[in-house]
């Protein structure tokens, strides 16, 4: 009995073993594949992909890349632990995509799904339609605004077409951002507008739908009401005016040079013989105010030395209410008048010179008026008188230009006024007396030194 008893538990134990190495070993699952399906060629792709094994074995990975690439067995990795690869592509084509895994025991997943991936340069999608204003008016900058998608993802550039106006590229912004542009219409109408994308390649999507904007004349502007004052001193020409209504900036135009602000005021800083103000709001722009910074022009002037005995030969130099160089007698009745005095007598300035009328000691004249050689022959050229070094009494010669300086105060101050003179010629009519020909430019504008006359 005891001999059955343990022939029966040998029996038992042999079928239980046998049973258990018969257990069948399953395959892994059919691999999850994810990745892009639209490249460039030489581009590096990503794909991911993973597989679990029933038995929890480590699980090796083959992909079959659709081209001429070998198709080889991985590493292993653990069950369900996701694994990346990259691939690149030389050339354009559509390529197919797919992974197949094995346990340790080499039992194989079926192959995954294929990935279809499709490889070559594609141009920018084609934009949506431009959002902005559906209704402008001429002369004021509006704004629209668009994007697009890049099949690649590459950076893309725009261009609006106007209603028949296409304007200059514009960008880069990167794919699906949005991209906006100012315009201004000079014309009323209905208008549709579109755009389109291009890459760096030059690579162009279609034309947008049209957004149509309707565009109605817009109000003139106003011209700026500019007043002005000299400082610093008399070196610039500071203008200020009122902001004008519908105005976004300003333009200053001088003669050589134009400059836009925000701001109510600017410091003209250069001699010039104009400038102007407009207000702007997009392409519109107001009538000018302008203000004249041009010095007035006397071409020419004879004077004579005070030593000339003939009562009609004057020798006093003084200016008129307009701006203009006048040749005055020694007269009680022109001396309050008198700037300077033609002069071949006094010792300082021989053989003739310019004295100032106020160095006479006549109750009539006070004046502090001063001189200085330009250093130049050039008349036109020197445009902007120095600050210093003038005197009261200076010898003059042919062909020299002189600044005068005509004031009744020691220091500067708007009251004072500017002139330049150049010496035509200097003549002695006889061994005892000089003729002086000169021509002034005087400028108007008080305390200003700037005399632009080309």
């Amino acid at each position: 009995m005891r001999r059955m008893t343990v022939l029966f538990v040998v029996c038992v134990v042999a079928l239980a073993v046998f049973f258990t190495g018969c257990k069948k070993n399953r395959p892994p699952t059919t691999p999850q594949v994810s990745g892009p399906t639209l490249g460039k060629p030489a581009a590096t792709l990503t794909y991911t992909f993973s597989s679990t094994d029933p038995e929890n074995q480590e699980v090796a990975y083959t992909v079959a890349w659709g081209d001429t690439s070998a198709v080889e067995w991985s590493s292993t990795y653990a069950s369900g632990q996701q694994v990346t690869r990259t691939h690149s592509y030389p050339d354009s084509g559509v390529y197919h995509v797919k992974v197949k895994a094995r346990d340790t025991q080499e039992v194989e997943s079926e192959w995954s799904d294929s990935i279809i991936v499709s490889i070559g340069f594609r141009p920018p999608n084609q934009p949506g339609k431009p959002s902005g204003p559906a209704s402008c008016t001429t002369g004021t900058a509006y704004t629209f605004t668009v994007k697009t998608t890049h099949p690649l993802g590459d950076s893309v550039w725009f261009q609006f077409d106007w209603g028949g106006v296409v304007g200059n590229w514009g960008g880069p912004v990167a794919s699906d951002s949005q991209f906006l542009e100012q315009h201004v219409f000079d014309s009323v109408g209905t208008f549709g507008i579109m755009v389109r994308a291009r890459d760096a390649r030059g690579s162009t999507s279609a034309w947008s739908e049209p957004l149509d904007v309707s565009v109605a004349q817009g109000e003139s502007l106003a011209k700026p009401v500019v007043s002005y004052e000299v400082i610093n001193p008399g070196a610039v020409l500071r203008l200020s005016w009122s902001a004008v209504t519908n105005a976004v900036s300003y333009e200053v135009k001088t003669d050589d040079s134009t400059y836009t602000t925000a701001a109510l005021n600017f410091d003209v800083t250069h001699p010039t013989g104009t400038v102007e103000v407009r207000a702007l709001n997009g392409n519109r722009k107001s009538d000018p105010a302008t203000v004249d910074c041009r010095p007035v022009e006397t071409s020419s002037l004879v004077l004579y030395g005070i030593s000339d005995p003939n009562a009609s030969d004057l020798s006093g130099l003084a200016f008129d209410a307009a701006g203009t160089a006048v040749a005055k007698s020694l007269d009680d009745a022109d001396k309050a008048a008198l700037d300077f005095v033609c002069d071949d007598q006094q010792p300082t300035v021989l053989p003739v010179g310019f004295i100032n009328a106020g160095d006479y000691g006549w109750p009539q004249n006070t004046k502090l008026n001063t001189l200085t050689d330009a250093g130049t022959s050039d008349f036109d050229a020197f445009d902007f008188a120095a600050d210093s070094g003038y005197i009261t009494q200076l010898g003059i010669v042919a062909n020299g230009v002189y600044a005068l300086w005509l004031s009744d105060s020691p220091y500067w101050t708007v009251n004072d006024h500017f002139c330049k003179t150049k010496i035509i010629s200097v003549e002695q009519p006889t061994s005892t007396y000089y003729k002086v020909t000169l021509k002034v430019a005087y400028q108007k504008i008080g305390g200003l030194r700037w005399f632009k006359t080309d």
